[in-house]
């Protein structure tokens, strides 16, 4: 019974965890930031931040109203739906294609799932760190912020494999990488059977 749960765990894992290319940067905190602080607010730039959320917010209130009116009347409802991804869209774009962006011009590869993250960094960080980790999937520029631990690091030559788990991630945040993890997911499908 203990063999089976194992490999059940492995299993889930590894379905769960996908390599994707992202804007990506992260600072190391101390551990009263990590537990007191929000985490958009440890980036310089968190105006801007706080306008995607804030765009996030509008279309939850407006979803009821959006089924109500597509109810009525189908191609309204799906006129409605697709102006608001485009606002949506040219918001992110402009916002995380500003001169405070310029240095996540380059895409990084990490690994993701629900629970923590792996990625390459310069310096070695310590088990236990604390670091605030900011990701920004495309091409829809989504972000994700949120606190992470350090669970390992790895170094190879002058890199370091970091391996961390989330630290008080928002319900929002841990949606959005539901949601990335399985367009991820749904890729990889589709080129395998290609």
């Amino acid at each position: 019974m203990n063999k089976t749960s194992t490999e059940s765990g492995y299993d889930k894992r590894n379905y769960f965890r996908v390599s994707s290319d992202v804007f990506f940067d992260y600072k190391q905190v101390d551990s009263f930031t990590a537990e007191n602080s929000d985490a958009e607010n440890e980036f310089e730039d968190a105006v801007s931040l706080s306008l995607i959320n804030e765009l996030r917010r509008l279309d939850k209130d407006n979803v009821q109203t959006l089924r109500l009116l597509t109810e009525k009347n189908r191609l309204l409802g799906d006129y409605l739906q697709t102006l608001s991804s485009k606002i949506d869209l040219i918001a992110r774009h402009t916002l995380f294609t500003q001169d405070h962006f310029s240095g996540q011009k380059e895409k990084t590869r990490i690994n993701i799932s629900e629970d923590g993250i792996s990625f390459t960094a310069d310096k070695a960080l310590y088990k236990g760190n604390y670091l605030v980790v900011r990701m920004i999937f495309l091409p829809s520029y989504a972000p994700v912020v949120t606190f992470a631990k350090v669970l390992r690091c790895e170094s190879a030559g002058d890199k370091h494999h970091i391996a961390a788990s989330f630290h008080r991630i928002e319900e929002k945040d841990r949606q959005e990488l539901s949601r990335q993890i399985l367009k991820a997911q749904v890729m990889l499908k589709k080129q395998s059977t290609k």
